[in-house]
């Protein structure tokens, strides 16, 4: 079903509402709506454009020797990001969400505001490195050994950048798009999903949503180098159970057959 289309006030109170830095930047924003596969466009020149994501996703991309493409960055609600010519000319960058909205802000007029506002200055620093420390995430990401640990670990990120809802990931990309943000198939990303609700460590309420119901069991392995042992009181230890890697002779049923959709079922 065709989502429901909303009046940019709908969303400047969404904005509004959100807690990001850079609030100030709020009020002169601009609206922007993109569908699933439109290109987000530098509208500042050599300046460049920053943009904020208010609900959606979108994607920085690059199309591998192989002619696959890889998601290089995803970005989720409250992320910022910047598009320059030369970002566009080094990679894809779209959305991948349908009726992706965005508050889009000049590059000059935010440069001018930092040259002004030492404290401004600082918020976007601060903002410029979320994208280096979205990178880093995705590499340790990466470096899981199995895909079962690439796929528990994308979860616990999605967990931790998401509402205040710990617990409660929403899935707003398409399975496929997992699959590119983890360098792996698709079929291997609902193979892996499948055996996490097998085991009880999540389940499914919904398309869309998935709760996390044992994160010691995510945790395990590759999703250890995300704990945040400063929430651990001194001698606690996480519950921690192995989880083991998929093979090729796998003959569980899917219970997420994937199918290509513009949705995240």
């Amino acid at each position: 079903m065709k989502p429901r289309s909303h009046a940019a006030d709908y969303y400047r109170r969404i904005l509004s509402m959100q807690p990001h830095a850079l609030k100030r930047l709020d009020e002169g924003a601009a609206i922007v709506k993109r569908h699933r596969g439109q290109e987000i466009a530098n509208e500042s020149g050599s300046a460049g454009h920053w943009y904020y994501v208010i609900t959606g996703a979108v994607g920085r991309s690059k199309i591998r020797s192989d002619g696959r493409r890889q998601i290089v960055d995803l970005m989720l609600p409250r992320d910022f990001f910047f598009v320059s010519e030369s970002s566009k000319r080094q990679a894809t960058i779209e959305a991948i969400a349908e009726e992706t909205v965005l508050a889009s802000h000049s590059g000059g007029r935010v440069e001018l505001i930092a040259a002004r506002d030492p404290q401004f200055a600082r918020e976007l620093r601060e903002v410029a490195f979320q994208s280096i420390t979205r990178s880093q995430e995705q590499l340790l990401i990466l470096g899981g050994v199995t895909a079962l640990e690439k796929v528990g670990s994308f979860l616990l990120s999605l967990d931790r950048r998401g509402s205040d809802r710990r617990g409660q990931v929403e899935l707003t990309v398409t399975r496929y798009d997992i699959a590119e943000y983890l360098a792996i198939s698709v079929e291997t990303v609902c193979r892996a999903i499948t055996d996490l609700q097998q085991r009880g460590i999540i389940t499914l309420a919904g398309k869309r949503t998935v709760m996390i119901l044992n994160r010691g069991a995510l945790e395990d392995r590759a999703g250890e180098k995300f704990k945040d042992v400063s929430q651990l009181k001194q001698g606690q230890t996480a519950a921690v159970y192995p989880l083991r890697s998929l093979s090729d002779s796998d003959t569980r049923s899917l219970a997420m057959t994937p199918k290509r959709m513009t949705s995240a079922s």
